[in-house]
């Protein structure tokens, strides 16, 4: 059975419970009702003993019966008919289903309220919203006592209305927690998912963050290299032995990004800055360290720098780099002729936002506000 909300809606209705009458009748849903209804039926042998032991004619005991089991048959079959419906047309089936049981009173005479019974039963399984549901039941339970009142309490009805009142509150009361279980699986489905899906966004984020910054420095370092191994070959291969050690920390970092213990250090990355931005041919102007920072911010204004150096050097053909660091904010900036291409580097603006929106801080990407370039500004 599908969420039903506070006011329970018909189940199944988003869950593709529809179809023809016989595809819902035949529908698992529909087997597990019949099992769990046909226990109120076995209490209707006590009718038809009334009915079959009173007095009159055989034809219109004959005639009870067959109003009685029409009436059974609707009792299993109603409830999985009317499940998507509206609630109005599961009210007219209800009120329906009273008004036929009423045509036994002229046959067996005030045995008919043990019928209602099954109505209270029906009322709660055919999903009827809590304050309407509970109303029908007060009101068949008070019609009952009303009847019974009325005849001086007779021994064949008298406990009657306590019974419907039983077991209407029973089956209202097994709905909701039926109800509220299923909303319990529905809500630890939605966990499970968003926890999936938060997973596969750091992953993404870290695995952007991390080998985007290692492979761009790698590639701008081969290209050095390329270009020093004709006339400084002990230059390109410090190169090349810089070039080893940057895939491996950038192995490493992989495999700290699966597991999920990858983080930025912002001393490191303004050294990994400077190694970056030298080797790309780029004038850097960097402070000394990151310890003017606060503790609370130094592995997101890491990561800033880390993705603010990794775009200057892939997109914004720069000739100098500047990143500026105060306690509360970062700030990379260049001064190259082309605007970084923000769809390129939207990823990494991306992921910068989700890291800087976990510390309520603000991040601002944009060409800068004098002169040529662009500039990358994380702050709280």
């Amino acid at each position: 059975m599908t969420v039903m909300t506070a006011t329970v809606t018909a189940p199944w209705r988003e869950s593709g419970y529809r179809g023809s009458p016989l595809a819902r009748m035949r529908n698992p849903r529909a087997f597990r009702w019949y099992a769990g209804g046909a226990i109120g039926l076995v209490y209707q042998v006590v009718e038809l003993f009334a009915v079959w032991s009173s007095q009159g004619s055989v034809g219109i005991k004959t005639l009870a019966t067959a109003v009685l089991a029409v009436l059974y048959v609707l009792y299993l079959v109603l409830p999985p008919l009317v499940w998507p419906e509206p609630v109005r047309v599961r009210l007219v089936v209800i009120f329906g289903y009273w008004a036929l049981s009423c045509v036994l009173f002229p046959l067996i005479g005030i045995t008919t309220v043990w019928v209602w019974t099954l109505l209270a039963a029906m009322v709660g399984f055919t999903w009827i919203p809590r304050l309407p549901a509970f109303g029908i039941v007060g009101g068949i339970v008070a019609t009952q006592l009303i009847i019974a009142a009325a005849m001086r309490y007779p021994n064949a009805i008298s406990f009657s209305p306590f019974i419907t009142a039983s077991v209407g509150i029973t089956t209202l009361t097994l709905t909701r927690l039926i109800v509220q279980n299923q909303q319990l699986r529905f809500a630890h489905a939605e966990i499970a998912r968003l926890a999936v899906s938060d997973e596969r966004a750091r992953l993404a984020r870290d695995l952007h963050d991390s080998l985007g910054h290692s492979l761009t420095v790698v590639t701008v370092k081969s290209e050095l290299a390329g270009k020093l191994v004709g006339r400084d070959p002990v230059r390109a291969a410090r190169e090349i032995v810089d070039i080893e050690h940057l895939a491996r920390t950038g192995l490493s970092e992989l495999r700290a990004a699966v597991a999920g213990y990858r983080d930025a250090d912002i001393d490191t990355e303004l050294i990994a800055a400077h190694t970056a931005l030298t080797a790309a041919e780029i004038v850097e102007h960097l402070p000394h360290d990151g310890s003017a920072v606060d503790p609370d911010l130094r592995a997101l204004f890491g990561w800033v720098i880390r993705e603010g150096v990794t775009n200057v050097i892939r997109h914004a053909k720069a000739r100098n780099c500047w990143i500026e660091l105060t306690a509360t904010s970062v700030c990379v900036r260049d001064d190259g002729m082309t605007v970084i291409d923000l769809v390129s580097a939207a990823n990494g603006l991306r992921g910068l936002r989700e890291r800087a929106a976990v510390l309520g801080a603000h991040v601002t990407a944009g060409p800068r506000a004098s002169g040529p370039g662009f500039e990358l500004v994380v702050s709280t």
